[in-house]
């Protein structure tokens, strides 16, 4: 990790362009989890933060009361906390969610370990840290029961926004291309409404086509 930080830091990997969407291109796949993983070090000192969206992210859910809940890419658990307050059963799953954490289990959003139709809903505000969005996408088709929702919080894009940070390694031109892109791969969209915490961008609801 240490050898890809002082080598390839993140503003010098190039950008590649295919429509309205763009990906970083890591040399392999161990500096993308380096560089992901590294991501947590931003996190201290963030109790405010914490309460603020675990908040905010509540008033904004839909009824999830009973169901089974994987939160993806959930860093220290704040999404997961929400759910929970909602009256949902709910997982993370991060590449770093720090020591002894008991709501996030250190894990690859494209890489899954569960059951097939182990949850009625995903959520994630991070695909915008994708490295394979149609591979995650699978994963999560597949551990989603058919019925079952994808909740996305997406920023606004790089045509409506500030556009990626240091850490990003996927992004839209705007979220609609984003959108596009997961009903292209099976998702239905029932609904989308802007957010503006914990920045400004849309809730999009989708569906996995199917009957439990």
């Amino acid at each position: 990790m240490r050898l890809f930080r002082r080598r390839n830091r993140a503003k010098d990997l190039p950008w590649s362009p295919d429509g309205g969407l763009s990906r970083r291109q890591y040399p392999d796949y161990a500096a993308y989890v380096a560089h992901q993983g590294a991501k947590l070090a931003k996190t201290k000192g963030m109790e405010a933060y914490d309460r603020d969206f675990r908040a905010a992210l509540l008033a904004r859910l839909p009824d999830l009361r009973g169901r089974r809940v994987v939160c993806l890419a959930a860093r220290l658990g704040t999404e997961v906390r929400a759910f929970r307050d909602a009256g949902a059963a709910a997982v993370g799953v991060d590449l770093n969610p720090g020591r002894a954490n008991r709501d996030v289990i250190p894990a690859d959003f494209h890489r899954l370990p569960f059951r097939d139709g182990a949850f009625d809903a995903a959520y994630s505000n991070s695909l915008d840290h994708a490295l394979d969005l149609p591979r995650l996408s699978r994963e999560t088709a597949r551990v989603v029961r058919p019925g079952g929702l994808l909740l996305v919080e997406a920023v606004a894009g790089s045509e409506e926004g500030p556009g990626p940070g240091s850490y990003e390694s996927f992004f839209w031109k705007r979220v609609s291309d984003l959108v596009a892109a997961l009903e292209r791969l099976g998702w239905r969209t029932e609904s989308r409404a802007p957010i503006d915490f914990p920045w400004r961008g849309e809730q999009v609801r989708f569906r996995r086509p199917g009957r439990a």
